[in-house]
């Protein structure tokens, strides 16, 4: 269970280089100069024993995480503005920032919620079977191990000792639990978790004992069956070998049908598993081609609302132009997609109507209409083998599919309501290009999967890629000066740009007061596919235990049935019954049940291969049977008088 918590932490987290168990972020404009802000920092985080990591992008667009408490960072972050984000590694609450507030500035402080990464082995729907069949094995083997004592638990009670001993049941193993967990947490925080007080040490140790809860309520569960068993069973019975054990085995059937129902589970979520893990891996080919470029969030451009106070946005107007103007000679990918139709769903309140006024006579085909900048052109032709190609001169060009191409004025008309309303862009500044069928566009989303579109959210962010799509391409060398803020503020916000752009915005921004905090949204993608290759690696092996506990389940089952009715078979045996016809009455409830589980787990998760468990089970049971009729024939004697174990 330690292993798969630690997969599934390592899988979850992002990579930032440095131990961090908190963040906050530093916003406004202040009355003190930078360096007498960097200063309050430092001399806050000297007194309450915390490190601060300040992000700065270099001029190439690489991250550095900086510990503002080493000398030689000093001169580094000190160039850069005092807006944005800060990680913190240590202790500290929002009282701590008041001096920092008295500067004019806006601080949002945040712990990192590190109690909730218990539940982080329950995320995904493979993952949480693999979680839940752990615990279902273990349920088994403490219940057959349970089994094989309550003979000595009855000795107890026939002593005037409990059934169930406090120390040696509850305490003991709870003991051994807590140094375990001790021992596994001081091994992750020395390799891997940097620190006691980090995120990922306090959340493997969130974990640890989330598993330590569940183990007790399982303990728990056991010692009460047990308590149960005894208190339905003939203490006489117990000790002399001859348990009838009817909860026992009611119990025991139930567990083999549920281990015959997870694996049928696991084996089909590994089968699906394994096809999208088949999909993604192609859709992450062309993240290849952009895999150190980021998207940017930008920190200080937008101002803060003050109640009662008119907001003035001219100033956060003018950075995201001069932000376009930077990059627009530089390396980077804009999609957009249209919003002139009415999703699948949602109310209309006249829409529709309002777009055939303005000559949008077929909305449903917007649909699958996306705006994209002429540098992001040609990566998708280089990513997809694609002939898509800007006019010159024209400040958009339609590549349309032949298949819409009736809707073409439909599409013209769109493509002006949406990007060129009040300028002076007319229909002869907008090129139409028919193009074949069948071209694809890569939509750089991170999920790398082609999911069928919600009716409330778009394709661009629901798919991978699509074909046949009306692409818009925009020259923004041509639309820079007729375009308003809105579109640099999207742009912005929604590109993804190249280190070159992400180096040339950051040094904008030590002029004019804001930070970015790059995200790398290959990251994101590796992470995802690193999740699913361990989780199937993790089923495949699972799936491997579930059918060895089974089967030793369903061994013992027969063994332990055939010991506990000996004394009956061998009565029967003397008095010339026939064998095989004893072992077929005593064994047909686990025949029934075997048989019924598969048949239900066939029809619910549709894997044929499962029947063939009914005749793996059937030749266990065939082999658990004989070898206890050889048992048997050697010992009638013995066996009569109740000394056979």
């Amino acid at each position: 269970m330690a292993v798969l918590g630690v997969i599934a932490l390592e899988d979850q987290q992002e990579s930032i280089a440095v131990p961090v168990d908190g963040a906050f972020s530093i916003q406004g404009k202040s009355a003190s100069n930078s360096q007498a802000v960097y200063e309050l920092i430092n001399k806050i985080c000297a007194e309450k024993g915390v490190t601060v990591y300040k992000p700065v992008v270099n001029k190439i667009g690489q991250l550095n995480y900086l510990d503002m408490s080493q000398p030689n960072n000093k001169k580094r972050y000190l160039k850069t503005s005092v807006i944005g984000m800060y990680y913190t590694s240590g202790r500290l609450s929002s009282t701590d920032f008041d001096s920092l507030k008295n500067l004019d500035l806006q601080i949002f402080y945040k712990k990192l919620p590190w109690f909730l990464a218990g539940f982080t082995q329950f995320d995904g729907s493979l993952r949480i079977i693999l979680t839940i069949s752990l615990y279902m094995i273990l349920f088994v083997c403490l219940l057959v191990s349970e089994s094989r004592r309550l003979k000595e638990r009855v000795i107890w009670r026939s002593l005037g000792k409990p059934i169930i001993r406090f120390i040696s049941d509850c305490c003991l193993p709870l003991g051994v639990y807590l140094c375990l967990i001790l021992g596994l947490e001081v091994v992750y925080i020395y390799f891997r978790g940097g620190g006691m007080y980090t995120y990922s040490s306090q959340t493997f140790l969130a974990i640890l004992l989330t598993n330590l809860f569940i183990f007790q309520v399982i303990e728990m569960l056991i010692l009460f069956l047990a308590y149960l068993m005894i208190k339905l069973e003939q203490p006489v019975e117990i000790i002399k070998n001859k348990l009838k054990g009817g909860s026992l085995f009611l119990i025991w059937l139930g567990m083999i049908a549920a281990l015959i129902f997870v694996s049928g589970k696991v084996l089909k979520e590994t089968s699906s598993t394994q096809q999208r893990l088949k999909e993604q891996l192609v859709n992450l080919k062309p993240w290849h081609q952009v895999k150190t470029w980021q998207k940017l969030e930008p920190i200080g451009i937008d101002p803060i609302a003050q109640e009662g106070e008119v907001t003035d946005y001219r100033a956060s107007e003018k950075i995201y132009s001069e932000i376009l103007a930077t990059v627009r000679d530089k390396a980077f990918l804009y999609l957009d997609d249209s919003g002139a139709y009415v999703p699948e769903g949602a109310i209309d309140g006249g829409f529709t109507a309002e777009l055939k006024r303005d000559g949008v006579s077929q909305p449903e085909v917007n649909r699958r209409l996306v705006y994209i900048n002429q540098i992001g052109v040609n990566l998708e032709n280089t990513v997809n083998q694609t002939v898509y190609q800007a006019v010159k001169g024209k400040v958009a060009t339609i590549c349309l599919p032949e298949r819409y191409q009736k809707a073409q004025d439909s599409v013209l008309n769109t493509v002006l309501r949406e990007q060129f309303i009040a300028t002076s862009v007319n229909k002869e500044d907008i090129a139409v290009q028919v193009i074949p069928n069948g071209q694809k566009l890569f939509y750089f989303n991170e999920s790398g999967e082609n999911q069928k579109p919600l009716n409330m959210i778009s394709r661009l962010a629901s798919r991978a890629s699509d074909t046949d799509v009306v692409l818009v391409v925009l020259d923004l060398k041509l639309l820079s000066e007729e375009k308003n803020w809105d579109f640099a503020t999207n742009v912005v916000n929604n590109g993804l740009f190249s280190p070159e752009a992400v180096g040339e915005i950051a040094a904008l921004s030590h002029k004019s007061d804001f930070a970015i905090n790059p995200v790398t949204p290959y990251q994101a993608v590796v992470l995802k596919i690193q999740s699913l290759k361990h989780q199937l690696d993790l089923a495949n092996v699972l799936q491997n235990m579930i059918f060895a506990i089974l089967f030793i389940s369903v061994y013992q089952y027969a063994m332990t049935l055939m010991s506990m009715k000996q004394s009956e078979f061998v009565k029967r045996i003397i008095l010339g019954r026939s064998k095989l016809m004893m072992l077929t009455v005593s064994l047909s409830s686990l025949f029934l049940v075997v048989v019924a589980s598969v048949s239900l787990t066939v029809a619910m998760t549709g894997r044929l291969e499962l029947l063939y468990l009914i005749i793996v089970l059937a030749l266990i049971t065939g082999i658990a049977s004989i070898k206890s009729c050889l048992q048997m024939s050697r010992r009638y004697t013995e066996i009569l008088k109740g000394d056979v174990a």
